[in-house]
């Protein structure tokens, strides 16, 4: 319950109830469109095996939520309701660990191992529901982080259709029926540099475009109406909000649309920051947009749809836990010009200096590498910033945000080059006043991870310390061990193991570690899917074995991450006390004794 006064500003933020309690993360929700249900999944110490969860939307506090699944090794994707909110369909790869087949059942349905579940369609691949009305299943087939198709299924006659027909790469993100169930209604780069929204004829496959800018359109969502209520006169037919990413800030806006699918209204929002969710009401007259900033934890807006100034307004008010705001720092957008001349975007954090201080540099790398550094609330930057680092967010090539082109300048025998990118970014900061160029330290997690081994062999006199966090290490061994359902799409990336072999252990750091100078701390988790803790080994050994500094910390209830807060109060000390040691309070560079032992490269 919101108050809301006559000017149709809250007048009254509620407090925040807690319905439930785990001792894991909650991945993701959604809830009915009838407003009634809520489903989630949960996984078990970050393994990502996520279970399928039931709960009533008004559930009280310590309610039970009820598990429609119980297979712990078995991954299931987020349910979508049908437009009745009688039905859910969602993917699992219990049939063989790799392939996401898809699951029709009634919502109500009681708990059952997903292996006793027969599924609705054997599906070759990774999919995932993205939207399902009346007796036709969206589908959403991903067969990289760039390339992807959009399939129906009747669930009636067991037909599957595909609806995008391509010969080159093109994304499709956030689909959705149109309310007449006519359309898809879709974010895509088909035959363009970034991400838009079209909408496109299921009967004749006829694209119409609603939505082009010079930039990604992110976060696109589309109101469902409950097929039990009858829509008022003069409703929109379809009423679409959505962010565009301008810079690595989002933007949001919304537009409504005709029956005959044309865009009758653009209204652009007040809100502008880093977007984590969007959700429509079940009546359509607001959206609520869950944003962050680089000084402001997530919050909850509500954006008025319906009012002709699109107004927004607060609806949660978080414990910031005493941290004054004015005490954080907001980023600054750099631009550097790389070798070739290609610009590269980052977010620099620091307090303003003293005049003559040149304070210690860390920069801080993305993951993906189909990703971007963006200017959202990251505690570990502000914690590094009140230690008296400057922090530097680098999107070197291969991040999106800036055209389908710039992400694919990374692409397998290019790996390298955005390593390149990373060192030119160092001496750019290297040269200003107020930045010490001997006292620059790389940081990253996954993808990130390996640009920091990748950065520490391939220009080890530029950097004086690395922190990878569930980083990549050796691609060949990653993708042996990584999880099935996941290595199409990651060969995708860095190349096969069966074709590209030699190509993975030239990039691959392991290989190089006789060229390691700088101090090093691995941080992982155990139970990573993804990044399986061996390459954390791995480096970690490689690493002493050269006689230099390394620290090996792990976490037996983690996954790709470090997720719980007691585990986080534990790992970010100490990679601030690695990092005073090792670069805020260096004296001078070590060097390392003579290799032990320099690993033998794979056959």
């Amino acid at each position: 319950a919101i108050t809301v006064a006559a000017d149709g500003k809250v007048a009254e933020i509620p407090k925040s109830e807690k319905v439930t309690e785990f001792p894991d993360r909650i991945a993701a929700m959604r809830v009915s469109p009838n407003g009634k249900v809520v489903l989630f999944l949960k996984d078990t110490g970050g393994d990502e095996n996520g279970q399928i969860f039931r709960m009533a939307v008004d559930a009280a506090s310590g309610a039970t939520a009820t598990a429609l699944t119980v297979q712990p090794k078995t991954k299931h994707t987020l349910p979508s309701f049908d437009d009745a909110s009688t039905r859910i369909a969602f993917t699992s790869n219990a049939r063989n660990g790799k392939d996401m087949d898809l699951y029709v059942e009634d919502a109500s349905a009681p708990a059952t191992p997903t292996t006793s579940r027969t599924p609705a369609l054997e599906l070759p691949g990774s999919f995932s529901v993205a939207d399902f009305r009346k007796d036709t299943v969206l589908l959403s087939e991903e067969r990289s982080n760039a390339d992807g198709d959009l399939w129906l299924f009747d669930v009636k006659t067991k037909k599957k259709t595909k609806l995008t027909k391509h010969a080159l790469e093109e994304r499709y993100e956030d689909a959705a029926f149109s309310n007449d169930g006519k359309a898809v209604i879709v974010a895509t780069d088909a035959g363009r540099e970034f991400m838009g929204v079209v909408a496109i004829d299921i009967a004749t496959g006829r694209r119409t475009p609603l939505v082009t800018e010079p930039h990604d359109v992110k976060h696109l969502t589309v109101h469902r109406r409950d097929a039990a209520v009858k829509p008022e006169k003069g409703t929109p037919a379809d009423t679409l909000v959505y962010a565009v990413n301008i810079d690595g800030v989002e933007e949001v806006s919304f537009a409504t649309l005709t029956a005959a699918r044309k865009v009758e209204k653009r209204t652009p929002t007040p809100l502008r920051g880093f977007v984590n969710d969007i959700s429509i009401a079940p009546d359509g007259a607001a959206a609520f947009v869950a944003m962050e900033a680089s000084k402001q934890p997530t919050e909850i807006s509500r954006l008025d749809l319906v009012a002709p100034a699109s107004a927004a307004s607060p609806v949660t008010a978080s414990d910031h836990a005493g941290i004054v705001e004015a005490d954080l720092v907001a980023e600054e957008l750099v631009t550097v010009k790389s070798f070739d001349g290609k610009p590269v975007s980052c977010f620099l954090y620091a307090k303003p200096a003293v005049p003559g201080e040149k304070r210690p540099l860390v920069l801080s790398i993305h993951g993906g590498p189909e990703s971007q550094a963006q200017p959202s609330f990251s505690p570990v930057t502000q914690y590094l910033v009140a230690h008296g680092y400057a922090v530097a967010a680098p999107n070197v090539r291969g991040s999106v945000g800036y055209g389908k082109s710039f992400a694919h300048l990374d692409d397998k025998d290019r790996r390298e080059h955005s390593v390149r990118d990373l060192s030119e970014v160092g001496k750019f900061f290297a040269e200003r006043p107020d930045i010490d160029g001997k006292r620059i330290a790389l940081y990253g997690g996954s993808y990130g991870g390996y640009m920091v081994l990748a950065g520490l062999t391939l220009y080890p006199d530029q950097w004086a310390a690395g922190v990878d966090i569930v980083g990549i290490a050796n691609f060949r061994t990653f993708l042996e061990q990584t999880a099935p359902y996941r290595r199409a799409l990651r060969e995708a990336e860095y190349g096969s193991l069966a074709k590209d072999g030699e190509l993975l252990d030239h990039v691959s750091p392991i290989h190089n570690v006789d060229k390691i100078k700088a101090p090093l701390m691995v941080v992982h988790g155990t139970r990573d899917p993804r990044v399986p803790v061996g390459e954390a080994k791995q480096i970690a050994e490689a690493v002493k074995a050269r006689g230099l500094p390394v620290e090996l910390l792990t976490f037996d209830d983690e996954g790709h991450g470090i997720a719980r807060r007691k585990n986080r109060l534990v790992a970010y000390p100490k990679v601030v006390e690695f990092l005073d040691a090792n670069v805020k309070n260096a004296v001078a560079p070590r060097e390392p004794a003579p290799p032990v032992a320099t690993p033998a490269k794979t056959p």
